[in-house]
């Protein structure tokens, strides 16, 4: 194991970061020379904050900042990589490099506040001209960063190994990096140089517009992303038109297929479809268990039912969960009682063909710390959900929370759009508790307790304010 490292060697390990030596040479250097394999603006504060203090006073020279990219982008199973090819035709390789920059500022891991900051300012200075880029004619795997400075004691310096200008490369993965100053710059600027004379000029204009139009930098009217979010937001709950047979069915089986249950239906199945499950949260009596057994029809698929001993039915099915698996034609469910999670766990368990789980008074597993209730996840693991309660909201808002935690995964959830439904929550737990706060102390005939209410209430008004 290497226990010391030399000065000259930059190994990304300990304190001895390419990203620091880079801030420090950058904010002392007159001109920049860069061969990279492709220039990401990733996430690499230091060097734009370093650069930014330079242009704000002044210190960016013309074609201060010279890149070289070496290699072209592409996008594949596991994210972003770096890709080689030949090309002799000159529209080609502006037109594939062009390509690249679309690939780059359109892929997830860069769809950042930080880095829409960073790559604004970078345009900035292409459009100024104090950053140039240019692309070598042949595939360039090198990495070389030439420095000429303001130090009297080491005017030209030089760094070369495998760190590429990622945030990756210069500070959190391994890398071997070696910075040379004692000799070899002459020869090195002119390997630069030699390829930067052989190399593509990038219109500034192709580029600023690439990536004003056609990636996460391009400007959206305001008005245009509210409507695009509302679309969205309709279109995930876009009702299903579930045809005339169920609504057949139900006339045959003497049941009235009342309006407010026909869109009760085509919306839950919507919502299955999209997010693996629904809350069918009607207050007693409006037929929560036919809307519940048409959506089950309607998805042609068997499932299980979990309910309430009292709620089960008779074995002549003339009552309860039994009727109506007999009436809606059901067959293949099996009803099993809360108190028999774990005989219920097994069947599915041991059957391959259970794809969708019916809770009836889903409320009584709004606690997560209890066995039951994990049991019941288990049960509903990978199948479509069904929770039917009149009280889905009984003491705070992680109750819902528990309950919707049984068909979608916390952080990474369809029901929101940025997929994060736990920082949701956890913003209508703080907001209900300080509500909660106000409503119990507003009227305190204690003064200390009056403040308070009321700079919550200052404080949630900046907000919205």
């Amino acid at each position: 194991m290497l226990k010391h490292t030399p000065q000259n060697f930059i190994t990304n390990s300990g304190n001895k970061s390419l990203q620091s030596r880079l801030k420090e040479l950058v904010g002392i250097s007159k001109e920049l020379k860069f061969l990279v394999g492709f220039f990401y603006f990733s996430g690499i504060k230091e060097l734009y904050e370093t650069l930014k203090e330079l242009y704000e006073n002044g210190k960016l020279q013309d074609e201060h900042i010279k890149i070289l990219v070496g290699l072209n982008v592409d996008k594949g199973n596991f994210g972003l990589y770096e890709a080689s090819k030949s090309i002799e035709n000159k529209e080609e390789t502006i037109r594939d490099f062009i390509e690249s920059i679309k690939i780059a500022f359109t892929n997830e891991k860069l769809d950042k506040k930080e880095i829409y900051e960073q790559a604004e300012f970078f345009v900035e200075l292409l459009e100024k001209r104090k950053l140039v880029i240019r692309k070598t004619k042949d595939p360039n795997h090198a990495k070389l960063y030439l420095f000429k400075t303001t130090e009297t004691g080491a005017p030209e310096l030089f760094i070369t190994g495998s760190s590429n200008l990622t945030l990756a490369g210069i500070e959190s993965q391994n890398e071997f990096n070696v910075e040379i100053k004692d000799y070899g710059f002459k020869d090195a600027e002119e390997y630069f140089d030699a390829n930067w004379e052989r190399a593509i000029e990038l219109s500034t204009e192709d580029v600023v517009n690439a990536m004003r139009r056609n990636t996460f930098l391009r400007y959206i009217d305001p008005f245009v992303a509210y409507v695009y979010l509302i679309k969205n937001y309709l279109d995930t709950y876009q009702a299903k038109d579930i045809g005339k047979e169920l609504i057949s069915l139900m006339e045959r089986k003497g049941y009235r297929p009342y309006s407010y249950q026909i869109e009760a239906v085509s919306q839950a199945i919507a919502s299955c479809e999209a997010h693996g499950g629904v809350i069918l949260a009607d207050v007693v009596g409006l037929g929560k268990s036919i809307v519940a057994c048409m959506v089950g029809k309607a998805m042609g698929k068997r499932g299980i039912v979990i309910s309430p001993p009292h709620l089960i039915g008779d074995d002549a099915k003339t009552i309860g969960w039994k009727k109506y698996l007999e009436d809606f034609e059901l067959y293949g469910w099996e009803v099993w009682s809360i108190g028999k999670l774990d005989e219920a766990l097994q069947f599915v368990k041991n059957s391959d063909n259970i794809d969708i789980v019916v809770i009836d008074e889903a409320h009584r597993f709004r606690n997560e710390d209890t066995a039951s209730y994990n049991q019941l996840k288990e049960i509903c693991r990978g199948r479509t959900v069904m929770l039917l309660t009149a009280t889905p909201f009984n003491n705070k808002p992680s109750d819902i929370f528990s309950l919707l935690k049984l068909f979608t995964i916390p952080k990474k959830s369809t029901i929101v759009l940025d997929e994060n439904l736990k920082a949701k929550f956890d913003e209508y737990e703080d907001l209900f508790n300080e509500l909660s706060y106000i409503k119990k102390h507003y009227n305190s005939s204690n003064a200390e307790r009056r403040k308070k209410p009321k700079n919550i209430t200052k404080r949630s008004l900046e907000k919205i304010l």
